[in-house]
């Protein structure tokens, strides 16, 4: 008994006795971690060509333990040139839009190597974006991470082959917009179809412009499951009036080549 009373005394809070029997210590908790997500940084420079320093933003995610992240941060760094100064103001998150200052009743010129606070947490993915002040009058902005899709047209078809789809999805990516067209065909028991193309663009002012991935290349493919393709490029600068769009060609076992759009037009 004695020795039994001195292998528990050992095991400290490594074990306890409970009902006559032993129980481990319930294991550490993880903790989430913060991780590197995207990081942006932009050289500036004066109308005459002279090197005024550099800014950089940065974006973290709140990473648990199982893999999944639920939560971003954001922050500036400006790195000014000797005898330049750099002054941030504020930030925007696309998540919801709202203006924030970077610092509290306003930051004051940067003349050497500075980073700002972190931001707030903010639990919807987003592109950060900062703003600030420069000599002369100038201003200056830079953005880091990136939005998550949303879709904002979609056209879909039913034969007895099966059923296909073409969705136009948008988001920000730092300080621009991309667009992307997405295919996806869910073919009928014992069917096929033969994906051939997907497409995205926009028609400005008449003139049709887009990117599209062959799925033919290097050659066609019958599916005869679920399957999906993608292609993406950042928007170009828009004018109006406009069209807004992405659009697919497949083939079908009757023979029928089926071209399809989902757009949208102001």
């Amino acid at each position: 008994m004695r020795k039994f009373r001195t292998v528990l005394v050992a095991l400290g809070a490594a074990a306890a006795v409970v009902g006559g029997g032993l129980v481990g210590a319930p294991a550490a908790q993880a903790a989430d971690t913060w991780q590197t997500h995207d990081k942006n940084c932009k050289t500036l420079t004066s109308l005459d060509g002279q090197s005024l320093g550099s800014v950089c933003a940065e974006v973290q995610k709140r990473v648990t333990d199982a893999g999944s992240i639920n939560g971003y941060r954001a922050r500036v760094t400006v790195t000014p040139a000797a005898g330049q100064w750099m002054k941030p103001t504020t930030y925007s998150w696309s998540s919801d839009g709202a203006l924030s200052q970077v610092c509290s009743g306003g930051c004051a010129q940067q003349s050497s190597a500075w980073t700002s606070a972190w931001s707030p947490v903010k639990t919807t993915a987003g592109t950060y974006i900062v703003r600030g002040e420069l000599p002369g009058d100038f201003r200056f902005d830079v953005g880091a991470s990136w939005s998550d899709w949303a879709r904002v047209a979609e056209k879909c078809s039913t034969y007895a082959a099966g059923k296909f789809c073409v969705y136009r999805h948008e988001r920000g990516y730092r300080t621009t917009m991309q667009e992307r067209g997405k295919l996806t065909v869910a073919p009928a028991a014992g069917k096929w179809i033969e994906p051939r193309w997907v497409r995205v663009g926009t028609v400005m002012n008449g003139t049709d412009t887009y990117k599209t991935s062959d799925l033919c290349d290097p050659s066609c493919t019958r599916r005869t499951t679920s399957w999906s393709a993608t292609v993406s490029r950042t928007m170009p600068g828009l004018s109006s009036p406009l069209e807004l769009y992405a659009s697919a060609q497949v083939k079908l076992p009757s023979g029928e080549t089926r071209t399809f759009k989902a757009s949208l037009s102001s």
